[in-house]
């Protein structure tokens, strides 16, 4: 059996999302905003990193989701190509010369975990830093909300993969979290007057300079303005150092609960209903069944079976509010 945090993290918060997912290998025809969100984000950083053009890859993404979704969804999602363009130009800006040695991108990893099962994963980066050569796994996530330290640091996923270089000769410091949150900043606009409202706004020097100059004025006489945002609301890096002790405590958490898939996994269907079910992929067939309805109907018109296995990159990667 091979497992990836992905799966044990899904096991975890619903074992009858997991009996869909991966046992029957139920997948939605269309995939929730969060996700594409997130997943053209990580493949255009990915391609940036390997010196590759990572508007050619957003292009391609563009294109795909207005050719295939309608103005109705569009407005349901948002206009996930818009933000993530603004959210792209301001990262490249902004981390342009980052103080970081890209050592490996997409760095996968199968290795035995436990009894036969092998634990796969895909590490954003690993770098070192070009001022202590220090070397570190590096995440990049999308958050609605900016997750708090404690999150970062009790995080099963960085445990794994502290662990899985550890394994392959690579001593690693911790996990750098590179947070981007999931908002487009704000443009500048008119007052009724004419005027470029200075009013407090949620934006980024980037795109304030930028909407500036597209509204036919010059930044040059904006300056204050401009400096009065910061990119920290949107764009920031955590350097969470893992205690050995906490890498091994999580990594027994771990192997447990990939016990648990091997011996359950392929039977166990309980339903565990709490907040996380208002975002999961699942939530129309579970409430049909608990209500009663025709499951089936909505099983055909709303999803699909895996016709490969699963690109594990695309689920680790997804937005996690």
């Amino acid at each position: 059996m091979k497992l990836s945090y992905s799966r044990i993290n899904l096991w975890r918060r619903c074992h009858y999302a997991h009996y869909l997912k991966y046992v029957k290998k139920l997948v939605p025809k269309k995939k929730a905003g969060a996700l594409l969100r997130g997943s053209v984000i990580h493949k255009c950083i990915e391609a940036y990193n390997n010196g590759k053009s990572w508007k050619k890859v957003f292009k391609k993404f563009e294109t795909e989701f207005y050719k295939t979704h309608f103005a109705e969804e569009i407005v349901e999602k948002g206009d996930i190509p818009k933000m993530a363009r603004e959210i792209l130009e301001n990262y490249f800006y902004y981390y342009d010369d980052d103080g970081l040695d890209y050592l490996h991108n997409e760095f996968h990893f199968i290795l035995p975990l436990v009894n036969g099962i092998e634990i796969e994963g895909y590490i954003d980066a690993v770098v070192q830093r070009e001022d202590d050569k220090k070397i570190w796994t590096k995440e990049t996530k999308t958050y609605a909300r900016s997750p708090n330290r404690e999150f970062l640091l009790f995080n099963g996923q960085s445990a794994i993969y502290t662990w899985a270089t550890s394994e392959m000769g690579i001593k690693t410091e911790g996990t750098l979290w590179d947070i981007i949150k999931a908002k487009e900043p704000s443009r500048p606009r008119f007052t009724k007057t004419g005027k470029l409202s200075q009013a407090a706004i949620d934006s980024t020097p980037y795109t304030l300079r930028k909407g500036i100059i597209e509204m036919g004025l010059n930044p040059v006489e904006y300056e204050d303005f401009i400096n009065s945002v910061s990119y920290e609301a949107f764009l920031f890096r955590y350097p969470i150092r893992l205690n050995r002790k906490v890498v091994k405590s999580l990594m027994e958490d771990t192997v447990n609960t990939a016990l648990e898939i091997a011996e359950r996994g392929e039977t166990t269907n309980d339903k565990n209903l709490t907040r996380d079910c208002s975002w999961c992929s699942y939530r129309e067939i579970c409430q049909a069944e608990l209500m009663g309805m025709d499951t089936d109907y909505i099983t055909k018109s709303g999803f699909e079976k895996r016709k490969k296995e699963e690109d594990i990159k695309d689920e680790a990667k997804a937005e996690e509010d």
